[in-house]
């Protein structure tokens, strides 16, 4: 879904709880470091994902170790901001579909 500029700006101004813009943040900042380290990005639609899966199940393992082996908060909080920003990376190499292809 393609939203326009002015929409965007308007969302993006408006007075989210501090936590909201922290995680924000974190996310952007983890995708910045990511695109740095990792500047190659998988032409197909199946790694990408993969890459997603990848950093959702390291959430789910941590948050099981958090769970039942008394593992950290601050590992399932990073994990989750890894998945964050690799969806948003996937979304932003993914083209958008055309309209025939959104019919299906």
């Amino acid at each position: 879904m393609l939203l326009p500029e002015e929409l965007c700006d308007e969302i993006l101004r408006e007075n989210y709880p501090v936590e909201v813009k922290r995680i924000l943040v974190a996310v952007l900042t983890d995708l910045d470091s990511a695109q740095t380290k990792f500047p190659e990005w998988p032409k197909d639609h199946i790694h990408k994902a993969a890459i997603v899966a990848e950093e959702a199940g390291e959430l789910v393992q941590a948050a099981l170790r958090h769970t039942y082996e008394g593992g950290r908060y601050y590992d399932m909080h990073s994990e989750a901001v890894q998945t964050a920003a690799m969806a948003i990376r996937f979304l932003l190499n993914t083209p958008q579909l055309n309209q025939t292809e959104n019919e299906n």
